[in-house]
C-alpha cells in the first residue's frame, strides 16, 4: 500500500461545474434548432430525430473539450492547475453518475469540489485516499452529483415542448 502514497497518478476529468453549466449554456441553440424543425410540418419528427441527435452530439462533443487534468501526488491533488491539499480534504465519496465517468466529490474547509473522473480510476483513486486516512462519506448533495444529469434531458423536454407550442401559435394564431 505504500507504493501508492509514493506513486503519482494522473486521470483526464470534467469540472461538475463547467460541464453543468456548458450544457445549459447550449440549450438555447437546442431550442433555436427544435423551433426551426417544428416548421416542415410532414418531416418535422425525423428532423427532430435527426438534427437534433446530431446538435445533442455536437453539444457532448463541445462537453469534452473541457476535459482537465487530475494529478494525484503524494501530498496534493491537482485539478487543472488548482490544488487541493490532502490534508484540506475532510471527506469524499465516489457515485457512478454515468456508465462510463465516476464522480468524486472532496469536500474541504472551503467547500465541495465534484469532478467526473473515468471509471476505470475508481479503485485507484478510492486506494489512494484510503491510504492517506481521509473518509468516506455519503451527503446529500451526493444524491444530485449521481442524479442532476437527468435534469438536462427534462429541460431539453421542456424546450421541445415550449418551441413547438410557440410553433403551433405562430402558424394558427392563439
Amino acid at each position: 500500500m505504500n507504493t501508492v502514497i509514493n506513486k503519482a497518478f494522473s486521470a483526464r476529468g470534467y469540472d461538475h461545474q463547467t460541464v453543468i453549466r456548458t450544457a445549459y449554456l447550449w440549450l438555447p441553440l437546442f431550442a433555436v434548432v427544435i423551433f426551426v424543425c417544428s416548421y416542415f410540418e410532414k418531416y418535422r419528427f425525423i428532423l427532430y430525430i435527426s438534427v437534433v441527435g446530431a446538435t445533442y452530439a455536437f453539444i457532448l462533443g463541445q462537453l469534452k473539450k473541457k476535459a482537465v487534468e487530475v494529478n494525484f501526488c503524494k501530498d496534493k491533488i491537482t485539478v487543472n492547475s488548482a490544488e487541493i491539499r490532502l490534508s484540506e480534504i475532510k471527506s469524499y465519496y465516489i457515485s457512478l453518475p454515468l456508465n462510463e465517468l465516476i464522480v468524486l466529490r472532496m469536500r474541504t474547509g472551503s467547500g465541495d469540489k465534484s469532478i467526473y473522473i473515468d471509471k476505470n480510476k475508481r479503485e485507484h483513486i478510492t486506494e489512494f485516499l484510503k491510504v492517506n486516512h481521509i473518509p468516506e462519506e455519503k451527503i446529500s448533495y451526493d444524491y444530485y452529483l449521481q442524479y442532476g444529469h437527468l435534469i438536462m434531458p427534462f429541460a431539453g423536454l421542456l424546450i421541445c415542448a415550449a418551441m413547438y407550442k410557440l410553433y403551433y401559435y405562430i402558424q394558427y394564431g392563439f
